[in-house]
């Protein structure tokens, strides 16, 4: 059951993520171009660090996130966003140095809370442009990622920090730009 879930979670990145792409080359969508660069950054180490630590399929998802969010910052040098500020800078940095611990301590754990807490920096340029231009931003697939997170949770063959902490806090910041979006919609009416 674990892996049919993670399978559909993996469908869900695709499903979610094709509305966001197709925004992005309609002019619709401005990914942040830093946001998107530190997403892949995170999301690639942070599916290393759950697979280590036993995620089975449940990390599925986040490895596959990974490699589609390379994409969307390639993407994004062209058609993304770009008001880099030095929060952003240090948040990159930030998501290079969280590997550290875990080569120094063969443990992925404290690598996976200072990832989680860089990918969550990583989306204040994103909510303060959503915040700015509510439109910019795909809003089905910020529901799709929330869902999908959070459905990931389910698919973790072993629970430990490590493992549940990053779906957690991601669903989380989606559900976030959700909100903003949403907020905006109904402040109009």
């Amino acid at each position: 059951m674990k892996e049919f879930i993670g399978l559909v979670t993996v469908a869900l990145a695709f499903v979610g993520i094709v509305p966001y792409i197709a925004d992005i080359f309609r002019n619709k969508t401005k990914p942040h171009i830093f946001t998107w660069t530190v997403w892949a950054l995170v999301t690639l180490l942070a599916f290393f660090g759950q697979w280590s630590k036993g995620g089975g399929a449940g990390s599925w998802t986040t490895g596959v996130t990974g490699l589609l969010t390379i994409f969307i910052a390639l993407i994004s040098i062209k058609y993304g966003s770009r008001d880099i500020t030095r929060s952003d800078v240090i948040i990159f940095v930030m998501a290079l140095v969280a590997i550290v611990p875990w080569l120094f301590t063969k443990d992925p754990t404290l690598s996976i809370i200072i990832l989680t807490i860089v990918n969550t920096l990583a989306f204040i340029p994103t909510i303060r442009k959503t915040i700015k231009d509510p439109e910019s931003e795909t809003f089905s697939s910020y529901v799709i990622h929330t869902f999908r997170h959070s459905l990931s949770i389910l698919a973790l063959t072993n629970y430990n920090l490590a493992t549940f902490l990053y779906p957690a806090v991601v669903a989380l910041s989606n559900l976030t730009v959700v909100v903003i979006i949403l907020r905006s919609r109904y402040s109009k009416v």
